[in-house]
């Protein structure tokens, strides 16, 4: 797993939506479909889409939040979504897909003031990433927000 394309599009302010799973290529096209969807976001008629970088890359296989977090490197702050098994199963069986969305940005003082952990994760619903992405883009929320929201089983559904 080689992170540099990855950092790249964070850089350039886009989230990259990592495929960890290749055992159905039409369970990604699912997931890439439901989290590509305009949402109206701030409930005022204007629909948005989520600034998202699909990648299919089998250098990705497996990865999991903790082994990003380990390989990334810290000078680059952001954050990426994750496909994984449990995102392509839920696709084809028609649900809402869940992602994980992975903090790459928490700092020393974010750790010791906050309590907040550089590759922390939570699940998110597909049709709530576009209102996590456009709060996050312009620093209207920060990420501990969404991952302290998230219901019972660990996913989070809006506010």
């Amino acid at each position: 797993m080689n992170p540099d394309r990855i950092v790249q599009l964070v850089a350039d302010g886009l989230a990259p939506l990592i495929r960890t799973d290749f055992s159905a290529d039409d369970a990604w096209r699912r997931v890439v479909e439901a989290l590509s969807q305009e949402s109206d976001v701030v409930a005022d008629g204007d629909e948005y889409t989520a600034n998202l970088e699909a990648i299919s890359d089998v250098g990705f296989d497996t990865i999991t939040p903790e082994t990003l977090a380990n390989a990334w490197p810290r000078e680059h702050p952001g954050y990426v979504i994750l496909a994984d098994q449990r995102s392509m199963r839920e696709a084809m069986s028609g649900e809402d897909p869940t992602v994980v969305l992975v903090d790459l940005s928490a700092d020393e003082e974010d750790e010791e003031e906050f309590g907040w952990v550089f590759g922390q994760a939570f699940r998110c619903v597909a049709s709530e990433v576009a209102s996590v992405e456009a709060n996050l883009s312009i620093a209207n929320m920060d990420f501990a927000e969404f991952a302290d929201a998230v219901d019972d089983d660990g996913v989070f559904r809006g506010f």
